[in-house]
């Protein structure tokens, strides 16, 4: 192991305990196991993604058509952005790589948490069809978001680049610290990780028949969440406002209820 890949371990060891110190709905911690594999889940899902981005950093100025530079209209800034699209399913590519082991282990931790809070026996693994359409499919969708996002970003930052007159090593910096930013990186883990853990737990509590979902959460929670807490829908409906469990924003640490008939 490299020294830089000593020093990413030894900081997940210590996001670990960090985000063991937040408020999480008890729920969570219900089952120590698969507590502590969340938190671990989450801490290399935030690796894995600010990697990703350090990357990118390193590849997104060969996107950027740079002799378009001098111009000054802003509002032809959008054709600096190279629009190859093979270039961007590559970066697809990389990054669903990067993603689909780490949230295939979180949906099947979900999973298994229901399985040790309920107390009914499923077998749910890695290898289980239902957690692996349903880590593809939440990794297709964040990938596909961040992908958006991110040329987005770039377009931007050239907008401003080309605003105020800037050459084109001052643009590269502008769009080195677009790009390799760490709070992005933690904001989709944290968001993703109980995704990932919350869409498990749905497909236990669809595998042993329950019928309907109670939104849970802490006292004082947020003005998204505080008024979802109590209500209960039938478990294949959302909640107020399009979400089917938590989270319902970045940091979200809310959980669900599932009822038996």
């Amino acid at each position: 192991m490299d020294a830089r890949a000593k020093l990413l371990r030894s900081r997940e060891t210590l996001r670990v305990a960090l985000l063991a110190s937040e408020d999480w709905q008890p729920s969570y911690k219900r089952d120590l196991k698969t507590f502590k594999a969340l938190l671990a889940g989450e801490a290399r899902l935030e690796t894995v993604t600010a990697e990703y981005l350090v990357g990118l950093d390193q590849r997104a100025p060969a996107y950027v058509d740079w002799s378009r530079l001098p111009t000054h209209v802003v509002a032809d800034a959008g054709p600096v952005l190279n629009n190859d699209d093979a270039a961007w399913k590559r970066e697809q590519t990389l990054l669903t790589a990067a993603l689909l082991d780490i949230i295939t282990e979180l949906v099947a931790t979900g999973a298994s948490a229901g399985e040790n809070l309920y107390g009914i026996p499923v077998g749910f693994t890695t290898l289980d069809e239902a957690i692996l359409v349903a880590a593809r499919t939440q990794v297709a969708q964040l990938v596909s978001q961040v992908t958006t996002t991110t040329r987005d970003l770039i377009r931007e930052s050239i907008q401003q680049s080309i605003a105020t007159g800037e050459d084109q090593a001052a643009a590269v910096a502008r769009l080195s610290r677009v790009i390799n930013n760490p709070v992005r990186a933690e904001l989709i883990a944290h968001t993703e990780s109980v995704n990932a853990y919350q869409t498990g737990l749905f497909n236990f509590g669809k595998a042993t028949g329950a019928v309907s979902k109670t939104w849970d959460g802490l006292a004082g929670a947020c003005k998204l969440c505080g008024p979802l807490i109590g209500k209960t829908v039938k478990i294949d409906a959302d909640f107020p406002g399009g979400y089917p469990h938590p989270s319902r924003h970045p940091r979200c640490r809310c959980g669900l209820i599932y009822n038996y008939e």
